[in-house]
């Protein structure tokens, strides 16, 4: 198990758990589909990764680093 944020550029993974500290943080990522269970891709991420752009399904979506880092998957 790896967290999002850890998830190589051009890797598949399925969302295991989330993790999180905020309750804020899980209401944005359940609201844009990233629930246990779905498939997820690293798209990119800027230089500083602080930013990361993932495929859930078939939206791409652009996250924070706390909230990447909230999401466990299973490569």
């Amino acid at each position: 198990m790896m967290r999002l944020h850890q998830l190589p550029v051009g890797s598949k993974g399925r969302i295991v758990a989330l993790r999180c500290e905020s309750d804020t943080i899980r209401t944005r990522l359940n609201a844009l589909g990233i629930v246990k269970g779905e498939s997820v891709e690293m798209l990119k991420y800027t230089l500083a990764k602080n930013t990361y752009e993932v495929r859930v399904g078939q939206t791409r979506l652009a996250l924070r680093k706390e909230e990447a880092e909230a999401v466990e998957v299973a490569a």
